[in-house]
């Protein structure tokens, strides 16, 4: 939802980033960290909780102890799990959300106290959940071929087409998504390419 009431006086601008699986967010998100954007990205926060957060571990061992190896959570295990069975999917989703919110709300608070100018949310979902929310929302697209074949060169296991295709049909379509943004960058080009066009999103910001 946009909206401006959500962040600090001191934040001329948050962009939300959207795009389908294997479109190049996370490429795109680097780009703006690194022309000094704040960037809060929701899966290195997931990843952290399911590595350090004893409450997260803990609620993931209770429900999903199969996925617990050598005392560590397989983030691959788990996947699998909850991939396979919407109800457990919302299981894990409740016991992730409520902390990743919190630590967005964190993440404003530092925005406000470190008075930066621009904000990057990386979120899966960002426009389907109505969660977060920003004055901008900038799609990556990317051929349903390239991302493809990215989602198999980085995913190891079987039955990796059936499984990219299964979540390709669960997502917003890329027409949507640009029907609904306010910037585009197209990745199915060379890295070099998506960075102009990055760039020349920054100049007009």
């Amino acid at each position: 939802m946009k909206t401006d009431m959500s962040r600090s006086d001191h934040v001329t601008l948050i962009i939300g980033l959207t795009g389908g699986i294997a479109s190049g967010k996370n490429f795109v998100a680097d780009i703006f960290a690194r022309s000094g954007a704040a960037v809060f990205d929701a899966d290195k926060e997931v990843h952290e909780m399911l590595a350090t957060d004893k409450s997260v571990i803990a609620a993931v061992r209770k429900n999903f102890s199969e996925s617990i190896v050598d005392e560590v959570i397989s983030r691959k295990i788990l996947g699998q799990i909850v991939f396979s069975d919407p109800t457990k999917l919302r299981t894990l989703e409740k016991i992730l959300h409520v902390r990743v919110r919190a630590k967005y709300h964190d993440f404003l608070q530092k925005l406000c106290n470190e008075k930066k100018q621009l904000a990057v949310l990386n979120i899966p979902l960002l426009l389907e959940s109505g969660a977060y929310k920003y004055d901008k929302i900038l799609a990556v697209l990317a051929p349903k071929s390239v991302r493809k074949k990215r989602f198999l060169a980085r995913v190891k296991g079987q039955n990796l087409a059936a499984r990219f295709e299964q979540i390709y049909a669960k997502q917003m379509s890329d027409r949507e998504r640009k029907a609904r943004a306010d910037f585009v960058v197209n990745t199915g080009g060379s890295k070099v390419e998506t960075e102009e066009q990055v760039l020349k999103i920054l100049q007009k910001l």
